[in-house]
């Protein structure tokens, strides 16, 4: 496409593009023009699906939404070096089959026109010898491609064992990249991503979603005391009573630190603080005992702050509202479940 060509068809998108910024608000700065040109040019299917589910709810597109959605769609730190890699090494293998393709496709045009000119001679023979000179010509034109086929077969085959490989590499680094390498559950990363997909979900379901954000208590003192060695074994011991209480969609991730994060799909608050109320307890009935001496530590505790997601409002103010109850569930004794209702005050926190 010359440059001619590109202003033509870029043109009315950047025009579109200012028009519905105005229309709706949104301040003509280079991440939100880059936002809006994307959504209105169709290259990115998710991006125009979560703007459209954003007007069809009739949302402002405040700074702080606006800096959300650019963060998710564009500000990824990058790819990793072993995701570019593969994605190299995939590129030039879909380099090779397409040339080995149109190889194929050029040899099997060749062909065709031998066969045409095979038969038009066989037409014009005047002579056995001369028939069988064309036949034998034929066969070993046709020897040729087959072989030539079989060739092409097995370069195909090998190309197709290296791209099945190359996308379990990209799966692996990609499963690497989204867990806590220390508890083996969704990281901070993963855990975004997930939310961001669970908040679009129950804006085009209607369904409820909540998020809990669980705090080991007393968890510095415990790792200065004993050592990180057995502080690595708490933070797995936790990770694995969360898995073991949650199901289905709900997502568990180690958010930082010695804080946890679950997300829990098509559920209420109510019910939530009931996941809560349980997870509470069944952390208190598992003892920490020394892998190698066998030592008995006791317990450790979990204090607990519990969210709902409101339709369309940014999701820091979701996450702002379980921090503030996980806070409360600590200010108040910790060992306790406390939601997002007690840490706005319209709950009494029990004495």
């Amino acid at each position: 496409m010359d440059s001619a060509e590109e202003f033509a068809r870029a043109k009315p998108i950047a025009e579109a593009t200012l028009a519905a910024m105005m229309r709706h608000h949104v301040p003509p700065t280079p991440s939100n023009y880059m936002l809006w040109y994307t959504h209105l040019a169709g290259t990115l299917p998710e991006l125009s699906r979560t703007i459209e589910i954003l007007l069809s709810n009739r949302q402002e597109f405040t700074a702080e939404r606006n800096d959300e959605l650019f963060q998710r769609f564009f500000g990824s730190d990058g790819p990793l070096t072993s995701v570019q890699h593969t994605g190299d090494r995939l590129q030039q293998v879909m380099s090779k089959v397409l040339q080995q393709i149109e190889v194929a496709g050029g040899e099997a045009r060749a062909y065709g026109k031998t066969l045409d000119s095979y038969t038009s001679e066989i037409g014009k023979a005047e002579s056995v010898e001369r028939l069988r000179g064309i036949v034998s010509g034929l066969v070993k034109e046709t020897q040729r491609v087959a072989a030539r086929n079989a060739a092409l077969e097995t370069q195909l085959t090998q190309s197709s064992g290296e791209i099945f490989e190359l996308r379990q590499n990209l799966e692996a680094v990609r499963h690497e990249a989204m867990t806590d390498a220390l508890t083996g559950i969704a990281n901070r990363k993963s855990f975004d991503e997930r939310l961001r997909g669970a908040a679009r979900e129950a804006m085009e379901s209607g369904e409820p979603l909540s998020l809990l954000f669980l705090d080991i208590d007393h968890f510095k003192t415990f790792n200065d005391s004993y050592g990180h060695q057995l502080g690595d074994q708490v933070l797995r011991l936790v990770a694995r009573t969360l898995t073991d209480c949650v199901k289905g969609r709900d997502t568990t991730a180690r958010y930082g630190g010695e804080e946890f994060a679950i997300i829990l799909p098509n559920t209420r608050l109510v019910d939530a603080k009931r996941v809560a109320e349980q997870i509470r307890g069944t952390m208190m009935r598992r003892r920490i005992v020394g892998k190698s001496t066998g030592e008995d530590y006791g317990t450790v505790t979990l204090s607990i702050g519990v969210g709902a997601f409101r339709p369309g409002e940014p999701l820091s103010e979701l996450l702002g509202r379980a921090d503030a109850a996980l806070y409360l569930a600590k200010k108040t004794g910790r060992n306790r479940v406390a939601s997002e209702e007690e840490a706005a005050g319209t709950v009494k926190v029990p004495a």
